[in-house]
């Protein structure tokens, strides 16, 4: 020991490797390389999300109008995602390596966070149910930006903690405030409540400078945003046209009612509980905290904490509930509590903290797609990932190999995947779930004998329920174990695509 000191007081550049060596094996290094460990390798190698196909068109070419992202537009996502594709190259990799580095993030802020509010116990749980939860693993392996941003979320609410007893961070507080909504801009109706939280421990004067550095950081990517959308009124008309799309069955105050709420509530509920997963079993042990004489102690901060989840879970209910990861703003708050729970509870807690980490394992790592069959509970998880990449791979691979473009007619319920990765094919769309991403009107074609040699194929087996009962029998065209349903086009044949349905009809 006294010769390492000896060196490292001699050698700067072993100073440096102590340095790294202290930090390594601290809990915070610790639980960052596990985040780069387990999600790294297991990364999905194809773009999984219609959205993901969104911010991928987008690294080349940003259009709003054109979903290219689509609304509100993600600025700053589409920005770090260019940065990271000059490194990786292929945006797929580069998106990905955003949602790993957000996880890294999220994972050094959930620990911090729980340090400071319940203690080191506390703060350990919290990284392990992050770590270990199947939903925050799923999207921290995917194209998407909640990984990425739970972490810029949980930064801007440990600054905002910080502030709150007084610490000189009202700046950097703003500032990840706007990187926060710049990343995604719905956040600055989730987190100004927290922002301003966070001020209230501030003095007057503090409180009206971070405001102003607030509206000039949000100004650095709210100009370009509008001056590539066209303009204020273009952006708000293409915002308008979004929404009424993709609201009219989520607003509870509109046209959804009160089935919106049930369907809000209902998927709320279940993306919450499948985020928590394991951490869940603290619910066992809360009759045990709650029998103490002070089971939350002041640096538990009971209204940060409550003004960080409502906003989201009050939007989410009332106006749009959309896909899984959406969770994420407020699943920390949830974790953090189930964590501090543990903490607070002994040998019980350990002994539970530790078969709910191991749950959220298994069910990532282990558990089927679909553990009760393919009509029952849809589980987002490693295997999820495997049958995506694969299935897409061989689509596209049967395609190629047997179809041309230029005699190839595709019908496809995800046909965004087209626009990235097979453009030249000619590509009918047809939704599966959404009425409105269907032809409004019946479309008849018919080819001339010269036509003769042209294929239509369905990108997706789903589809099949959609044929025509008059339509021509459809065959299945098979290549490495893949099989996708179609026709030959003979001549003389009718193409018939309608919002009811298509098919070939003819001799």
């Amino acid at each position: 020991m006294i010769l390492w000191q000896e060196l490292s007081a001699r050698a700067p550049g072993v100073r440096w490797l102590a340095a790294i060596g202290r930090w390594a094996m601290h809990p915070v290094g610790v639980f960052a390389a596990l985040a780069v460990l387990t999600r790294w390798p297991l990364r999905g190698r194809w773009l999984y999300h219609w959205d993901s196909v969104n911010f991928a068109l987008a690294l080349d070419h940003f259009d709003v109008a054109r979903g290219q992202p689509h609304v509100p537009g993600y600025p700053l996502y589409v920005g770090m995602g260019r940065i990271a594709r000059w490194l990786f190259h292929d945006p797929q990799t580069a998106l990905v390596a955003l949602s790993v580095t957000g996880t890294v993030l999220a994972t050094v802020m959930i620990y911090r966070l729980g340090v400071e509010w319940g203690g080191p116990r506390t703060g350990i749980w919290a990284a392990l149910f992050w770590l270990s939860s199947p939903l925050v693993w799923f999207y921290g392996e995917i194209a998407l930006p909640h990984a990425l941003d739970a972490g810029l979320i949980l930064l801007l609410v440990w600054l905002a903690w910080r502030c709150a007893r007084g610490e000189r961070l009202h700046r950097p507080l703003a500032l990840a405030l706007a990187l926060s909504a710049g990343l995604r801009p719905q956040n600055l109706l989730f987190l100004g409540p927290v922002f301003l939280w966070g001020l209230w421990g501030q003095p007057w004067r503090r409180r009206a400078e971070s405001v102003l550095w607030l509206g000039g950081a949000l100004l650095l990517w709210l100009v370009p945003l509008l001056t590539l959308s066209g303009g204020l009124l273009r952006y708000l008309e293409i915002s308008r046209a979004f929404h009424a799309h993709f609201w009219s069955s989520t607003l509870v105050f509109g046209p959804g009612g009160m089935a919106a709420l049930q369907r809000n509530l209902g998927k709320l509920a279940a993306y919450t509980a499948y985020g928590l997963a394991g951490a869940g079993l603290a619910v066992a042990l809360v009759p045990q905290v709650l029998r103490r004489v002070n089971p939350f102690p002041a640096r538990f901060p009971r209204v940060g904490w409550a003004l960080w989840i409502i906003p989201s879970l009050a939007f989410y209910a009332f106006i749009h509930m959309g896909q899984q990861g959406l969770v994420l703003v407020f699943l920390p708050a949830l974790i953090l509590l189930a964590a501090y729970i543990v903490a607070r509870s002994g040998s019980w807690g350990r002994w539970l903290g530790a078969a709910g980490v191991a749950i959220n394992v298994a069910i990532f790592l282990l558990a089927p797609e679909y553990p009760l069959g393919t009509e029952g509970i849809r589980l987002l998880n490693r295997s999820t990932l495997r049958r995506h990449d694969a299935q897409l791979e061989g689509r596209f691979d049967l395609l190629r190999a047997h179809f041309p473009p230029d005699r190839t007619l595709v019908v496809a319920s995800e046909w965004r995947f087209f626009d990235f990765y097979a453009p030249e094919y000619p590509v009918l769309p047809f939704g599966l779930e959404d009425p409105a991403e269907r032809p409004r009107t019946e479309q008849v074609w018919m080819r001339p004998s010269e036509g003769e040699g042209w294929a239509i194929v369905l990108f997706e087996p789903e589809l099949t329920r959609w044929v025509v009962s008059n339509s021509r029998l459809y065959e299945w065209f098979e290549g490495d174990g893949v099989r996708l349903p179609g026709w030959r086009w003979p001549p003389g044949a009718r193409w018939v695509y309608g919002p009811e349905g298509f098919g070939l009809l003819g001799p």
